[in-house]
Protein backbone atom coordinates (compact mmCIF):
# COMPACT_ATOMS: atom_id res chain seq x y z
CA UNK A 1 0.00 0.00 0.00
CA UNK A 2 1.47 3.37 -1.02
CA UNK A 3 0.09 6.90 -0.94
CA UNK A 4 0.81 9.29 -3.78
CA UNK A 5 1.66 12.76 -2.55
CA UNK A 6 3.16 16.05 -3.67
CA UNK A 7 5.45 18.09 -1.41
CA UNK A 8 6.18 21.60 -2.68
CA UNK A 9 7.36 24.92 -1.29
CA UNK A 10 9.21 25.90 1.85
CA UNK A 11 8.10 27.19 5.20
CA UNK A 12 5.53 26.17 7.81
CA UNK A 13 3.74 23.06 6.51
CA UNK A 14 0.14 22.86 5.31
CA UNK A 15 -1.36 19.42 4.63
CA UNK A 16 -4.40 19.25 2.34
CA UNK A 17 -6.89 16.35 2.60
CA UNK A 18 -9.34 16.01 -0.29
CA UNK A 19 -12.85 14.63 0.05
CA UNK A 20 -14.73 11.75 -1.54
CA UNK A 21 -14.73 10.94 -4.47
CA UNK A 22 -11.99 13.33 -5.58
CA UNK A 23 -8.19 13.39 -5.56
CA UNK A 24 -5.44 15.86 -4.68
CA UNK A 25 -6.18 17.57 -8.01
CA UNK A 26 -9.11 19.25 -6.27
CA UNK A 27 -6.61 21.55 -4.53
CA UNK A 28 -5.04 23.06 -7.67
CA UNK A 29 -6.26 26.58 -6.84
CA UNK A 30 -4.94 26.42 -3.27
CA UNK A 31 -1.46 24.96 -3.77
CA UNK A 32 0.07 27.84 -5.75
CA UNK A 33 -1.18 30.65 -3.48
CA UNK A 34 -0.04 28.81 -0.36
CA UNK A 35 3.44 28.23 -1.77
CA UNK A 36 3.66 31.88 -2.86
CA UNK A 37 2.70 32.87 0.68
CA UNK A 38 5.74 31.02 2.05
CA UNK A 39 4.19 27.69 2.97
CA UNK A 40 5.32 24.12 2.42
CA UNK A 41 2.32 22.32 0.94
CA UNK A 42 1.74 18.58 1.11
CA UNK A 43 -1.28 17.09 -0.64
CA UNK A 44 -2.01 13.44 -1.28
CA UNK A 45 -4.50 11.00 -2.72
CA UNK A 46 -6.45 9.01 -0.15
CA UNK A 47 -6.18 5.23 -0.50
CA UNK A 48 -8.33 3.98 -3.36
CA UNK A 49 -8.35 7.35 -5.11
CA UNK A 50 -6.15 9.14 -7.60
CA UNK A 51 -2.65 7.71 -7.95
CA UNK A 52 -2.48 6.02 -4.55
CA UNK A 53 -2.80 2.25 -4.25
CA UNK A 54 -6.25 0.75 -4.70
CA UNK A 55 -6.32 -2.04 -2.10
CA UNK A 56 -9.42 -4.12 -1.47
CA UNK A 57 -9.51 -3.35 2.26
CA UNK A 58 -9.00 -0.38 4.54
CA UNK A 59 -11.88 1.96 3.70
CA UNK A 60 -12.70 2.81 7.29
CA UNK A 61 -12.04 5.95 9.27
CA UNK A 62 -9.34 4.45 11.48
CA UNK A 63 -7.34 3.36 8.41
CA UNK A 64 -7.84 6.66 6.58
CA UNK A 65 -6.59 8.47 9.70
CA UNK A 66 -3.66 6.06 10.05
CA UNK A 67 -2.71 6.74 6.42
CA UNK A 68 -2.67 10.48 7.11
CA UNK A 69 -0.63 9.96 10.28
CA UNK A 70 1.89 7.79 8.45
CA UNK A 71 2.39 10.44 5.76
CA UNK A 72 2.81 13.30 8.22
CA UNK A 73 5.18 11.35 10.43
CA UNK A 74 7.24 10.01 7.52
CA UNK A 75 7.86 13.62 6.48
CA UNK A 76 8.39 14.63 10.13
CA UNK A 77 6.00 17.57 9.83
CA UNK A 78 5.42 19.60 12.98
CA UNK A 79 3.54 22.79 13.73
CA UNK A 80 1.41 22.05 10.70
CA UNK A 81 -1.91 23.39 9.50
CA UNK A 82 -4.23 20.55 8.54
CA UNK A 83 -6.88 21.42 5.94
CA UNK A 84 -9.72 19.03 5.19
CA UNK A 85 -12.52 19.27 2.66
CA UNK A 86 -15.92 17.56 2.82
CA UNK A 87 -15.53 13.92 3.94
CA UNK A 88 -11.77 14.47 4.13
CA UNK A 89 -12.50 16.47 7.27
CA UNK A 90 -13.10 13.19 9.10
CA UNK A 91 -9.48 12.04 9.20
CA UNK A 92 -8.32 15.64 9.60
CA UNK A 93 -10.38 15.89 12.79
CA UNK A 94 -9.32 12.43 13.95
CA UNK A 95 -5.63 13.21 13.54
CA UNK A 96 -5.87 16.73 15.00
CA UNK A 97 -7.64 15.34 18.05
CA UNK A 98 -4.84 12.88 18.74
CA UNK A 99 -1.57 14.47 17.58
CA UNK A 100 0.56 17.28 18.94
CA UNK A 101 1.99 17.88 15.46
CA UNK A 102 -1.09 19.90 14.43
CA UNK A 103 -1.07 23.62 15.26
CA UNK A 104 -4.17 24.70 13.31
CA UNK A 105 -7.13 23.03 11.67
CA UNK A 106 -9.24 24.17 8.72
CA UNK A 107 -12.46 22.33 7.84
CA UNK A 108 -14.04 23.21 4.51
CA UNK A 109 -17.68 22.19 3.94
CA UNK A 110 -17.28 19.47 6.57
CA UNK A 111 -19.19 16.22 6.05
CA UNK A 112 -18.88 14.46 9.38
CA UNK A 113 -22.31 13.47 10.65
CA UNK A 114 -24.33 10.52 9.27
CA UNK A 115 -26.77 11.40 6.53
CA UNK A 116 -29.39 9.27 4.70
CA UNK A 117 -27.83 10.58 1.48
CA UNK A 118 -24.86 8.28 2.09
CA UNK A 119 -27.04 5.18 1.89
CA UNK A 120 -28.76 6.46 -1.25
CA UNK A 121 -25.41 7.07 -2.92
CA UNK A 122 -24.05 3.71 -1.72
CA UNK A 123 -26.89 1.87 -3.45
CA UNK A 124 -26.36 3.86 -6.62
CA UNK A 125 -22.58 3.36 -6.55
CA UNK A 126 -22.97 -0.43 -6.69
CA UNK A 127 -25.17 -0.38 -9.78
CA UNK A 128 -24.58 2.88 -11.60
CA UNK A 129 -21.27 4.25 -10.32
CA UNK A 130 -20.40 6.61 -13.19
CA UNK A 131 -23.88 8.18 -13.53
CA UNK A 132 -23.95 8.51 -9.73
CA UNK A 133 -20.62 10.35 -9.77
CA UNK A 134 -21.82 12.57 -12.60
CA UNK A 135 -24.94 13.56 -10.66
CA UNK A 136 -22.94 14.00 -7.47
CA UNK A 137 -20.56 16.47 -9.10
CA UNK A 138 -23.52 18.48 -10.30
CA UNK A 139 -24.79 18.73 -6.72
CA UNK A 140 -21.33 19.53 -5.37
CA UNK A 141 -21.20 22.77 -7.33
CA UNK A 142 -24.87 23.72 -7.51
CA UNK A 143 -26.57 26.66 -5.82
CA UNK A 144 -30.36 26.80 -6.08
CA UNK A 145 -30.22 24.15 -8.77
CA UNK A 146 -27.76 26.04 -10.98
CA UNK A 147 -24.16 25.02 -11.54
CA UNK A 148 -21.48 27.46 -10.40
CA UNK A 149 -18.62 25.53 -12.01
CA UNK A 150 -17.70 25.53 -15.69
CA UNK A 151 -18.47 22.26 -17.44
CA UNK A 152 -14.91 21.46 -18.65
CA UNK A 153 -13.63 21.58 -15.06
CA UNK A 154 -16.53 19.46 -13.82
CA UNK A 155 -15.78 16.86 -16.50
CA UNK A 156 -12.11 16.93 -15.50
CA UNK A 157 -13.08 16.13 -11.91
CA UNK A 158 -15.49 13.45 -13.09
CA UNK A 159 -12.71 11.69 -15.01
CA UNK A 160 -10.55 11.59 -11.90
CA UNK A 161 -13.45 10.38 -9.74
CA UNK A 162 -14.32 7.68 -12.28
CA UNK A 163 -10.75 6.35 -12.14
CA UNK A 164 -11.01 5.73 -8.40
CA UNK A 165 -11.49 2.22 -7.04
CA UNK A 166 -15.15 1.10 -7.11
CA UNK A 167 -14.50 -0.58 -3.76
CA UNK A 168 -13.15 2.68 -2.33
CA UNK A 169 -16.12 4.62 -3.68
CA UNK A 170 -18.58 2.33 -1.91
CA UNK A 171 -16.48 1.79 1.20
CA UNK A 172 -16.09 5.50 1.86
CA UNK A 173 -19.85 5.95 1.66
CA UNK A 174 -20.41 3.17 4.18
CA UNK A 175 -18.05 4.97 6.59
CA UNK A 176 -19.95 8.24 6.18
CA UNK A 177 -23.28 6.52 6.80
CA UNK A 178 -22.08 5.13 10.14
CA UNK A 179 -19.97 8.05 11.39
CA UNK A 180 -20.03 9.47 14.89
CA UNK A 181 -17.64 12.44 15.04
CA UNK A 182 -18.62 13.70 18.49
CA UNK A 183 -15.77 12.15 20.53
CA UNK A 184 -13.06 13.44 18.17
CA UNK A 185 -14.63 16.89 17.82
CA UNK A 186 -14.73 17.23 21.58
CA UNK A 187 -10.99 16.52 21.76
CA UNK A 188 -9.94 19.16 19.22
CA UNK A 189 -8.15 21.92 21.10
CA UNK A 190 -6.15 23.69 18.37
CA UNK A 191 -7.41 26.89 16.70
CA UNK A 192 -10.01 25.79 14.16
CA UNK A 193 -11.54 27.58 11.19
CA UNK A 194 -14.66 26.18 9.53
CA UNK A 195 -15.56 27.48 6.07
CA UNK A 196 -19.06 26.91 4.71
CA UNK A 197 -20.71 27.78 1.41
CA UNK A 198 -23.95 29.62 2.10
CA UNK A 199 -25.62 27.90 -0.86
CA UNK A 200 -24.39 24.37 -0.11
CA UNK A 201 -27.12 22.06 -1.43
CA UNK A 202 -25.14 18.85 -0.91
CA UNK A 203 -25.05 19.04 2.88
CA UNK A 204 -27.05 22.00 4.29
CA UNK A 205 -24.98 24.41 6.40
CA UNK A 206 -26.95 23.65 9.57
CA UNK A 207 -25.92 19.99 9.29
CA UNK A 208 -22.36 20.82 8.28
CA UNK A 209 -20.37 23.89 9.24
CA UNK A 210 -22.76 25.31 11.81
CA UNK A 211 -23.09 21.99 13.61
CA UNK A 212 -19.35 21.36 13.63
CA UNK A 213 -18.64 24.89 14.89
CA UNK A 214 -20.90 24.27 17.87
CA UNK A 215 -19.03 21.05 18.65
CA UNK A 216 -15.47 22.45 18.53
CA UNK A 217 -14.75 24.74 21.45
CA UNK A 218 -13.38 28.14 20.44
CA UNK A 219 -13.69 27.51 16.70
CA UNK A 220 -14.66 30.20 14.21
CA UNK A 221 -17.14 29.81 11.36
CA UNK A 222 -16.85 31.74 8.09
CA UNK A 223 -19.60 31.64 5.45
CA UNK A 224 -19.05 32.46 1.78
CA UNK A 225 -22.19 34.01 0.23
CA UNK A 226 -23.74 32.19 -2.73
CA UNK A 227 -21.08 29.47 -2.62
CA UNK A 228 -21.75 25.73 -3.10
CA UNK A 229 -20.31 22.71 -1.34
CA UNK A 230 -17.24 22.84 -3.59
CA UNK A 231 -16.41 26.42 -2.64
CA UNK A 232 -12.59 25.95 -2.75
CA UNK A 233 -12.95 25.67 -6.54
CA UNK A 234 -15.82 27.98 -7.40
CA UNK A 235 -15.04 30.72 -4.89
CA UNK A 236 -11.33 30.10 -4.50
CA UNK A 237 -10.35 33.74 -4.01
CA UNK A 238 -12.65 34.19 -1.02
CA UNK A 239 -11.79 30.73 0.31
CA UNK A 240 -8.03 31.30 0.04
CA UNK A 241 -8.29 34.73 1.63
CA UNK A 242 -10.07 33.27 4.66
CA UNK A 243 -7.38 30.60 5.05
CA UNK A 244 -4.51 33.09 4.66
CA UNK A 245 -6.04 35.37 7.28
CA UNK A 246 -6.37 32.43 9.65
CA UNK A 247 -2.75 31.37 9.07
CA UNK A 248 -1.57 34.91 9.84
CA UNK A 249 -3.25 35.13 13.23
Amino acid sequence: MSLFFEDVGDGPPVVLVHGWPLSHRFWELQIGPLVEAGRRVVCYDRRGFGRSSHPWHGYDLDTFTADLAALIESLDLTGLTLVGFSTGCAEAVGYAAASERVARLVLGSPVLYPDPLAHELLTASKRHRIPMLDDLLLRFFAVDGHSTLDEPTRQYLLRHAAESSPKATAGSLAVWGAADPRPELARVTVPTLIIQGEGDSFVPPDDSGTRVARAVAGSSLATIPAAPHGAPLTHFEQWNELVMEFLAR
